[in-house]
């Protein structure tokens, strides 16, 4: 039962950090032409969060060849720094909540080893 706690509040704590991370590309990206917005979804799973990034594509990208002949995109990026920022303070709050049930259940774990001592 505590290990079924642990391994949930650490999901959760891996998950937050992963939608802090895409965060963070998506924001240190919104200005590169072509680049497609990311996003994590989260759901629960048997033993903790189940993950999963995807990239987000809201219009059809146009492409061109350049002089040297590589294809690139002229589609201005579909990032919202404002919702990203939103998306950040939901990844802090998350990790903040699974810290709390970690704290909670290492607490839960003293108390009955003090007990039983």
């Amino acid at each position: 039962m505590v290990n079924t706690g642990y391994n949930a509040a650490i999901s959760g704590l891996q998950a937050a950090s992963l939608k802090l991370r895409v965060s963070a590309n998506n924001v240190a990206n919104a200005n590169t032409d072509g680049y497609q917005r990311q996003q994590v979804t989260t759901q629960a799973g048997t033993y903790g969060v189940e993950v999963k990034v995807e990239k987000v594509s809201t219009v059809e990208p146009t492409n061109s060849v350049q002089a040297s002949g590589e294809l690139r995109s002229d589609a201005p990026s579909n990032v919202d720094v404002a919702e990203e920022l939103l998306e950040i303070k939901a990844a802090k709050n998350l990790f903040e909540a699974n810290l709390k049930t970690l704290n909670t259940n290492d607490n839960m774990l003293g108390r009955i080893l003090d007990i039983e001592a």
